[in-house]
């Protein structure tokens, strides 16, 4: 992460570079005068002013929108301790401990939305208009989340499915679990049964057609006639926002896009309702191997085998 301290160095040397090239201008008075130069350097300490006005506001905001991103790990990182020690207080029926933590809880969850309102506004603050993208088909789209976001034209139903999927990975509430009282959302999942889940509640109704688990994920997916099978293990090249990476044998995960995806993984599980580590559901870069892909069509398919 790049620290504020990085940004204010920057922002010094920015600053040093633009009196530097004031200086050079300056220095033309004593090579070339008349009306010519007098434009030029009226033109050129115009332009200065007002880029270097744009830069300082960017640039102080980004720096902002960093110090409040330690804080907000450090107080995410509380907050994972303080659900682990209320887990542990609560199996030995310690109460006084109980709702000393639970008080401890509610205080960082309260000032992790905090923190995360206060980021965001310093981010707009940090954005360049000249660099604002916009399309005429299909969706654009940004999921809201700190580390990771959904972005570009993609269709509703993956959208809303990785939407899901990354508000999941930025709540701990949530985490690794293959226990059947908890793996369905109450409170943890399994790859499986996150990855099902997103895709209920982009309204594709996977589960009800039959899906449980990685070995009968493919079959009930493509019942509902609206995905297609890519079979192999694809590159990057290969994917798109949405897709789901499956291994029947054992995992699955959804591809977000510009290399990485998103998923419950088993090594990260503690056996501790929530994610206490942060990165039992989480997102990472494309890895392990798959033996294919379902992607969403909507109906528009020609399944390969």
């Amino acid at each position: 992460m790049v620290s504020s301290g990085t940004v204010t160095s920057d922002l010094s040397t920015f600053n040093s570079n633009i009196s530097n090239y004031q200086n050079s201008i300056g220095d033309l008075s004593s090579q070339w005068k008349g009306s010519s130069y007098e434009n030029l350097v009226a033109k050129a300490n115009e332009f200065v002013s007002e880029y270097k006005a744009a830069i300082d506001k960017q640039m102080t905001s980004f720096a902002s929108a960093c110090s409040l991103y330690a804080e907000y790990v450090q107080t995410k990182s509380a907050l994972a301790s303080a659900r682990a020690a209320y887990a542990q207080a609560e199996a030995e029926k310690d109460y006084g401990s109980m709702n000393q933590y639970a008080a401890l809880i509610s205080q960082y969850e309260s000032k992790l939305q905090s923190l995360k309102s206060q980021i965001e506004s310093a981010l707009a603050g940090a954005s360049s208009p000249s660099l604002a993208a916009s399309s005429t088909t299909g969706q654009s789209i940004t999921a809201s989340t700190l580390s990771y976001s959904v972005t570009g034209v993609v269709a509703e139903a993956p959208r809303k499915a990785l939407e899901y999927a990354l508000s999941m990975a930025d709540d701990n509430s949530h985490g690794y679990s293959q226990e059947a009282r908890r793996r369905w959302g109450t409170p943890d999942y399994d790859c499986s049964s996150l990855v099902i889940t997103c895709w209920e509640n982009a309204g594709v109704p996977v589960r009800e057609a039959g899906a449980g688990y990685t070995g009968n994920m493919r079959k009930a997916f493509l019942s509902t006639g609206l995905f297609e099978w890519i079979p192999g293990n694809p590159s990057v090249e290969d994917l798109q926002p949405g897709d789901v990476l499956l291994n029947e044998n054992s995992h699955t995960e959804l591809y977000l896009g510009d290399g990485k995806m998103v998923g419950a993984r088993h090594g990260d599980a503690d056996g501790v309702p929530g994610d206490s580590s942060g990165n039992e559901i989480s997102v990472t870069d494309l890895a392990r191997e798959w033996q294919g892909i379902l992607r969403y069509t909507g109906g528009n398919t020609t399944t390969q085998v």
